[in-house]
């Protein structure tokens, strides 16, 4: 269940300052191995192209889970997702940003 927010918790961010700070929370506790790769990660994906809070929300969340499991096995996190790291972060944020919806909707629009 959804909770209304104020005007002032959305002008400045409140709900997002706290989910934020759950991922670096999440991240610290996964060790100082899997903290950096962690932190190597969020830069590229700051830098990337994702647009929204919610695009954001849902890498990090994604990654954070892929971490967890990678420790949890006991294997490096190239081992679950392939050596080419940003190539799978790309197809990611492709998966969630705006250009992918623009084109699907250009394609709908087009074959009717």
């Amino acid at each position: 269940m959804t909770r209304q927010r104020n005007i002032v918790d959305r002008m400045i961010g409140l709900e997002e300052k706290r989910e934020f700070r759950e991922f670096e929370e999440r991240a610290k506790n996964l060790g100082p191995d899997y903290y950096k790769d962690y932190c190597e990660l969020k830069r590229y994906v700051w830098i990337s192209g994702a647009s929204k809070w919610s695009d954001f929300k849902f890498i990090f969340n994604q990654l954070l889970d892929l971490l967890e499991e990678a420790k949890g096995q006991k294997r490096k996190l190239t081992d679950l997702i392939g050596t080419d790291v940003a190539a799978f972060i790309d197809e990611m944020i492709d998966d969630k940003g705006w250009e992918k919806k623009q084109k699907v909707k250009l394609n709908r629009a087009v074959k009717k």
